[in-house]
């Protein structure tokens, strides 16, 4: 196919050529009834390229981007990946239907999970007690969780994991398809895997049936625009369409769709000169960081500890607990003294996602800010105040309840939930991983935790109260 084509993007431009005016939506009509204050912060050409009859191109562009990484279908979402997970879920398992689940799961997952009234069955991650971060599953683990629970639906893993580390998705591919069962992979952090060798392989070509990508954190595409892959033949296309079309809106943005088709284009033409200056650049900046005292960089090196079978080299992972900081602290230190935002901070190290939009400029600002860190790092938290991570087994929670019947259960709000069955989700973010999801029981070390992490620093945005002063749990 041709990958020079962008048929969202022509879509738009033909409405303007064509002058023509429109008296259905949107309302503000591509710009014309705009307050000003919108359109100096804003931009008016982002209400002119508004033009909802874009969408007829899609198919179109669907198609080329399955050809340009090697997909069976695509299929372009507006609403996030989120509602692309939402989507996968709900086409392979309904009420009553059992998922193979890596619990390492974005909060997504667990939504889905709850519309669907399917019942997960979890997928345990591997735990680093060094490094003190959760790992995918390996495969013998996928293999042996198959063997027990032979009538599962699909597998969901995710991978690569926040911190860059991912599975051997190629031989977990292999596993579930002698069971017969599609698998899922949340590859959210992984679009620009199909467009680089040294890259982790991308699912789909790795032997996923469904994967979902988002395109916002490649680079390229703008909030919210996310595709999902299909692979193999074991997830049927109509029925994903159908689902989708369940819970997705009508009012779909050309934006976001001329977004991912700009993108696809971009990488599919010149994605591997792109990404490979980027590579470049990022191996100067580790090899630079890492001559810095007290700083730990994740390098290659990871890959083979234990589950890991892959890295993205994109994934900047530093270590600060050697500067006798948190991780939280240093995230608002880069905030306030360098206007650095970073993607994540926790108890021990910042993230940084990095892509090709990032230049010289870019990283030599961020290892400046490392350099003055290292050399004039805040004060420690103060004794006592920094969140003591227990080993993953500890915060492993018995799922007494299915998610579906906690979540719409009665419930009550108590100061003291150990023993008891969550009726919320509870997400330290960024990454969204729950660290207690409904029909879960609350043990001691995993309030500890939660509570001791949130004085530290940790976000929990979807906690029933912000404070963690109670907690939502099912009543008696």
């Amino acid at each position: 196919m041709d990958q020079r084509a962008t048929p969202v993007l022509d879509a738009i431009e033909q409405f303007r050529r064509d002058d023509e005016y429109t008296f259905a939506l949107p309302g503000h009509r591509l710009g014309l009834g705009l307050d000003d204050r919108a359109a100096a912060v804003l931009s008016r050409g982002a209400f002119e390229a508004d033009v909802i009859t874009a969408k007829v191109a899609v198919s179109d562009a669907e198609k080329l981007l399955a050809d340009a990484v090697g997909a069976r279908h695509a299929v372009f979402t507006t609403c996030g990946s989120s509602i692309s997970i939402h989507t996968a879920v709900l086409t392979v398992a309904g009420p009553g239907k059992r998922v193979l689940v890596d619990r390492n799961m974005h909060k997504s997952v667990v939504a889905s999970l709850i519309l669907a009234g399917a019942e997960p069955v979890w997928l345990r991650p591997r735990w680093d007690h060094e490094r003190q971060i959760a790992h995918p599953a390996a495969a013998d683990d996928v293999a042996a969780a198959l063997r027990e629970n032979p009538d599962v639906a699909a597998v969901l893993m995710i991978t690569p994991t926040e911190y860059g580390t991912g599975a051997d998705t190629g031989a977990i591919a292999r596993i579930c398809h002698r069971y017969g069962v599609p698998l899922l992979v949340d590859e959210a952090w992984g679009a620009h895997f199909p467009f680089h060798p040294d890259l982790p392989a991308a699912a789909v070509q790795a032997g996923a049936d469904l994967a979902v990508q988002s395109l916002h954190k490649a680079g390229g595409g703008l909030c919210q625009a996310s595709v999902i892959l299909l692979g193999g033949d074991l997830v049927d296309p109509v029925d994903l369409r159908l689902r989708l079309d369940l819970i997705t809106t009508t009012s779909t943005s050309a934006l976001l769709y001329g977004s991912i088709d700009g993108y696809r284009r971009q990488m599919a033409l010149d994605g591997h000169r792109l990404l490979d200056e980027t590579l470049t650049r990022v191996k100067a900046l580790r090899a630079r960081l890492g001559k810095l005292p007290g700083l730990g960089v994740l390098d290659e090196s990871i890959i083979g500890h234990d589950s890991v079978a892959q890295w993205d080299p994109l994934k900047l992972v530093a270590d600060v607990s050697g500067l006798g900081i948190t991780g939280y602290q240093a995230k608002d230190w880069m905030a306030e003294r360098h206007r650095i935002v970073v993607q994540l901070g926790d108890a021990r190290r910042v993230i940084c996602s990095l892509t090709h939009a990032d230049g010289f400029a870019a990283l030599d600002r961020l290892a400046t800010a490392f350099e003055d860190l290292v050399a004039g790092p805040p004060a420690g938290p103060a004794a006592g105040a920094t969140p003591e991570i227990p080993p993953l087994e500890e915060l492993n929670l018995e799922q007494a309840m299915s998610p579906r019947e906690a979540y719409f259960a009665e419930t009550e709000q108590v100061a003291d939930p150990v023993g008891r069955i969550s009726a919320e989700m509870i997400s330290p973010y960024p990454p969204g991983v729950p660290a207690v999801l409904p029909g879960e029981r609350f043990t001691a070390a995993v309030v500890r935790y939660l509570r001791a992490g949130l004085a530290s620093g940790m976000t929990v945005p979807d906690a029933s109260d912000p404070t963690l002063t109670t907690f939502r749990v099912v009543s008696r």
